[in-house]
C-alpha cells in the first residue's frame, strides 16, 4: 500500500492536517471542514462527491502528496540537509516597535506582509484569525489593509483550516501573500498546478516552522482550568504582547486569566498533537518562499520567561531573499546573521524530527499503511542525519500503526 486512495482513507489513517485544500477544491455544497470527534479539523463529505472532485482534491491533499518549493530556471540555492533550500539565513525582527511587541516573536511576518500591502505588491493576505463568535477557534481571513491584519496578528494554537477561505479569494482577482502551516504551503503548491489563478495571484508564501497541530480539547482544556466553558470565553491570545507573552484568557463577563507561555506549552500544548503531525515530512516549509520560527536559545530549546522577539528567518527561493532585502533597506526589518548550527540550538526539535521522520514513514509503510508521496523534501539526506534513530523510531511507529493508534473517525456530513 502505499498513497491513500480516497479522503475516507487519508483521515482513518491519521493522514489528514486539516488545511482545508479539499474544501477548496470540491466547494461548501460537498465538503466542509469540521470538528472531528477527537478534536481537530477534518473534512465532512457530502454522499454525492463528484469522483473528479475527490481526485483533484487528493492530487493536493498533504495526507496523499507533498512537493517542496518550485524548481527556479537559473537560480542555484543552497540546500542544507536538515533545513532545505537556503538562499538567505538570518536572524531578525520587525523595526516597528509596536508590531513585534504584539506579534509574540520577532514579528518579521507581519512586517515582510505589512510591506508588501504598503507598497501594492500585495492586495490582500490570507491567513486565519480567532474567530469572533468562537475565540478558541480559528477561521480563515482575508486582511486587505494594515489594520485588519494588525487584528489577526498572533500564533493560532489549535485545528485551522486557511485554505477554505482560498475561493472567494481567488475570484476576486487580487494579488495576494498566503501565511499557513508548511503543510498548507505544500497543497497551495499543488493546487496550482490545476488552477492557474494562483499563479497569477500568488504573492508570496510564507510559512513557519511548525511544531504540529493540537486538538481543540487543548484550548477547551486551558480554559477550563479557570472554570470556563468553550461559550463563555470572549477572547484567548496564546501569546504575544511581549515575547513569548502570556497566555491570556477573558471571559464573556469581564474576568481577566493569565498563565505564563512555558507554563501552557508544558501544560498543555506539548502533550497531543495530531498524528499526522508525529509522521510529518515537512515542518519546516520547504515548499515556501520565506519561513520563520522562535529564535531564542536555551538550554532545552524552549523559552522560560519574556525577552526581546526575534524570528529566525529563512529565505527559501530568490524573490523571498529580495523581499527580505529590500524591507530591510527600507528600515521595516532588522536582519543579523545567524549560522545553521545556532538554528539548530535555537531549534532542536526540529533537528531531530526531520531525521526521524523518514523512519516513522517506513515504519507505516512496513504496517501496510499507506504514506503521503513526497517530492522535493530531501528525505534521504534527513534520514542519514538521523540514522542513529532509525530503528527506534522505525519499530515504534509500526507498533502503533498495528495497533491502530493512528485511526480516526470523519465527521459527519450534516
Amino acid at each position: 500500500m502505499t498513497r491513500p486512495h480516497s479522503l475516507a482513507e487519508v483521515v482513518e489513517r491519521g493522514l489528514c492536517s486539516g488545511c482545508g485544500a479539499c474544501a477548496a477544491v470540491a466547494g461548501p455544497a460537498a465538503i466542509r471542514m469540521a470538528i472531528s470527534p477527537a478534536g481537530y479539523l477534518r473534512p465532512a463529505v457530502a454522499p454525492d462527491l463528484r469522483a473528479q472532485d475527490e481526485t483533484a482534491a487528493l492530487a493536493a491533499c498533504p495526507g496523499a502528496n507533498l512537493t517542496g518549493l518550485p524548481e527556479e530556471p537559473g537560480a542555484t540555492v543552497p540546500r542544507d540537509p536538515v533545513w532545505g533550500p537556503l538562499a538567505r539565513l538570518a536572524r531578525g525582527h520587525a523595526a516597528d516597535p509596536e508590531v513585534r511587541f504584539r506579534s509574540g516573536s520577532g514579528g518579521v511576518i507581519t512586517a515582510l506582509c505589512l510591506a508588501l500591502l504598503d507598497s501594492g505588491a500585495a492586495e490582500a493576505v490570507l491567513q486565519v484569525a480567532a474567530d469572533p463568535a468562537a475565540p478558541l477557534r480559528s477561521r480563515p481571513t482575508v486582511s486587505l489593509d494594515p489594520e485588519a491584519l494588525l487584528a489577526a496578528v498572533g500564533a493560532r494554537y489549535g485545528p485551522a483550516a486557511p485554505l477554505e477561505g482560498l475561493e472567494p479569494l481567488l475570484a476576486s482577482g487580487r494579488r495576494f501573500v498566503f501565511v499557513g502551516k508548511p503543510c498548507d504551503v505544500s497543497a497551495l503548491r499543488l493546487l496550482a498546478r490545476r488552477d492557474p489563478r494562483i499563479g497569477q495571484g500568488l504573492v508570496m508564501a510564507i510559512s513557519f516552522l511548525c511544531g504540529g497541530v493540537p486538538s481543540l480539547e487543548i484550548a477547551r482544556a486551558v480554559v477550563g482550568r479557570y472554570g470556563l466553558a468553550e461559550e463563555q470565553v470572549a477572547a484567548l491570545r496564546w501569546r504575544g504582547h511581549g515575547c513569548p507573552g502570556a497566555t491570556r484568557i477573558e471571559s464573556r463577563d469581564g474576568a481577566v486569566f493569565e498563565q505564563s507561555y512555558d507554563e501552557t506549552w508544558g501544560d498543555a500544548l506539548n502533550q497531543e498533537i495530531q498524528f499526522r503531525c508525529k509522521v510529518c515530512p515537512d515542518a519546516v516549509g520547504l515548499a515556501a518562499d520565506l519561513v520563520c520560527g522562535d529564535a531564542w536559545v536555551t538550554e532545552d530549546g524552549y523559552a522560560h520567561g519574556d525577552h526581546p522577539g526575534w524570528n529566525a528567518v529563512l529565505a527559501r527561493s530568490t524573490a523571498g531573499r529580495a523581499l527580505l532585502e529590500r524591507s530591510e533597506a527600507e528600515g521595516r526589518i532588522v536582519l543579523a546573521p545567524l549560522g545553521v548550527a545556532e538554528l539548530g540550538r535555537m531549534q532542536p526539535h526540529h533537528v531531530e524530527r526531520r531525521g526521524v521522520v523518514p523512519a516513522r514513514l517506513l515504519g507505516l509503510r512496513l504496517a501496510g499503511q499507506p504514506v503521503p508521496r513526497t517530492r522535493g523534501l530531501g528525505l534521504l539526506r534527513a534520514a542519514w542525519a538521523g540514522r542513529r534513530r532509525l530503528l527506534a523510531n522505525l519499530l515504534g511507529t509500526f507498533r502503533r500503526a498495528r495497533l491502530g493508534r493512528n485511526r480516526e473517525a470523519s465527521p459527519r456530513w450534516e
